[in-house]
């Protein structure tokens, strides 16, 4: 399954509150909150949706989470509160995590749920570490049934494992995965949670369909029957919004559609912060990349603003020279990209690097010439390298964008999503969805030398400084102290450039106000996610 995306996490925000009005609509308090069926519009196939075989991580674990539980669920203020468990004591050194657990779960073929089935949920998930959450998880040192709790123990403190593991494991049924051999092929049979929605079809490429659990003790659904329709092209999806015949696109509006959705009655756009990233990433392990004098002077000649402003027609923030979205937590709001194109083509002038008859530098004996990889299936992503084409040539540096469907620039840039493969690219335009905004862990991620530890090193960056900052962020043992880690790394990170973050682009969703109205926005990742389509307590 891969590691792609991660679970979106932030400050809950009803809809009313943040989306753009639709033909006339007022209050939303008028507007159903329930619904007897709903279609939600989706991309691409998410396989048969269990743990290993989802595709995405959105939309894909968020379906995926309509059917698993977690023990503990993020609420609107991004705790981590009560779920399958019905709370959490943490010992003073942040190593052992005691979760008691709810009684009356049943899972959905009617066996109970079980600390049983905790316990075989971690031991497999060990086995099988190709989870997303294989690092806090490889942190677990004992696992034990105790009283109807579970007693978690780990090897090294971790004050964020209730976010980055609790409130994201899916729990499994020990009843049906201990007969699971392979979990990457599990069949459609495996898919079975303790969810508030029950899968009940699968067409592959074509739909889904998922049916209120009836009996879900923790929330009662909202609707009774779910579809989830895959259609590929997103404005033949955006088309069947219009018509009634899809009421959720769960992709993003492009910013030029979003007044125009807005105005249709019955039709409303769900807007808020998005922590998702697009970066520039350089291969920096490759020659000139390994040269920091290099990846500063590409930076410097990038106007983030004229992107943010040309490609997202302003509905975007500019990107963070340390990585973190302004408004996330532990953001160091002093780091600020600097776009200077004479400072730029001055330090490569510093370091030998003079233009050649055609323009384009020439240092240690090669041009600066490069190809520059991305989606092929993201226009906005397109026009940014082609910008960023045009920037780069006005200090002498020469790219060549190179679209390519996104598997084949994911097997260059991420192979097998493993950073211990290594990499084959120049350059690339990258990113990384909302929840490393909420986890300080995922900037060591992004940092480390070791694969282990930086499983999100795509760029390669081997640096000693960042690697000790990387190993004192993950030693830490309070929050407090991890927070002040991470603003240490985010310094750090802006100083070594191993990418630049060019923008994050503005959170747009839109819905059919007049079928379902219950939409509740999730900072950083959008509608689609529990909260709005279960009544959750709390």
């Amino acid at each position: 399954m891969p590691a792609l995306r991660v679970l979106a996490a932030g400050l809950l925000l009803a809809i009313a509150g943040c989306a753009g009005g639709g033909g006339g609509d007022s209050a939303t308090r008028n507007e159903p909150q329930t619904a007897s069926a709903l279609t939600i519009a989706v991309a691409g196939d998410e396989g048969t949706l269990t743990p290993y075989t989802y595709t995405t991580g959105y939309p894909g674990y968020h379906l995926m989470s309509l059917i698993f539980d977690t023990l503990l669920v993020l609420d609107t203020g991004n705790r981590a509160t009560p779920l399958l468990a019905t709370g959490v004591s943490t010992s003073p050194d942040s190593t052992v995590f005691t979760l008691p657990l709810r009684t009356g779960v049943t899972w959905h073929d009617g066996k109970p749920f079980t600390a049983d089935d905790v316990v075989f949920t971690i031991d497999y998930y060990r086995k099988h570490d190709t989870v997303r959450f294989a690092t806090p998880l490889a942190n677990v040192t004992n696992v034990k049934a105790q009283d109807g709790a579970v007693v978690i123990t780990l090897g090294k403190p971790d004050p964020e494992f209730p976010v980055r593991l609790l409130a994201d494991m899916p729990v499994l049924a020990r009843h049906i995965w201990s007969g699971v051999a392979d979990p990457e092929k599990a069949p459609l049979s495996a898919a079975v949670g303790t969810g508030p929605y029950r899968l009940t079809s699968y067409q592959p490429d074509r739909r889904y369909e998922l049916t209120a659990n009836t009996t879900y003790p923790i929330g009662k659904p909202r609707i009774d029957k779910l579809t989830v329709s895959v259609i590929p092209e997103q404005q033949t999806a955006l088309a069947s919004l219009r018509t009634g015949e899809v009421h959720l696109v769960a992709d993003e509006v492009p910013p030029n559609l979003k007044d125009q959705l807005a105005q249709q009655s019955g039709i409303k756009v769900a807007t808020g912060s998005n922590f998702s990233s697009t970066l520039l990433a350089f291969n920096d392990g490759k020659a000139p990349f390994n040269r920091v004098e290099v990846r500063r002077a590409i930076s410097a000649a990038i106007d983030t603003t004229d992107l943010v402003d040309t490609v997202l027609l302003g509905q975007g923030t500019v990107g963070s020279p340390g990585f973190w979205h302004p408004e996330a937590p532990g953001a160091d709001a002093n780091l600020k990209h600097t776009h200077d194109p004479a400072a730029a083509a001055a330090a490569l002038d510093a370091i030998g690097a003079a233009p050649g008859a055609d323009g384009v530098r020439v240092l240690d004996g090669k041009p600066l010439a490069f190809e520059l990889l991305v989606y092929a299936d993201s226009p906005d992503r397109v026009r940014a390298a082609e910008l960023i084409t045009e920037m780069l040539g006005r200090i002498g540096v020469r790219t060549t964008v190179r679209s390519m469907d996104a598997d084949s620039v994911d097997a260059k840039v991420w192979p097998g999503f493993d950073v211990a493969n290594g990499r084959d690219y120049d350059l690339a335009i990258w990113g990384w969805a909302a929840p490393t905004m909420i986890d300080y862990a995922k900037l060591a991620a992004l940092a480390a030398t070791d694969p282990k530890l930086g499983h999100h090193n795509v760029t390669g960056i081997a640096d000693t400084e960042l690697d000790a900052a990387a190993k004192q962020l993950l030693e830490t043992t309070t929050l407090a102290d991890r927070q002040a880690a991470a603003g240490r790394l985010q310094q750090l990170l802006a100083a070594k450039t191993p990418f630049v973050t060019l923008y994050y682009p503005a959170g747009a969703y839109a819905y059919r106000s007049d079928v379902f109205a219950g939409w509740v926005y999730q900072q950083g990742g959008g509608p689609l996610n529990k909260h709005s389509l279960v009544a959750l307590p709390g």
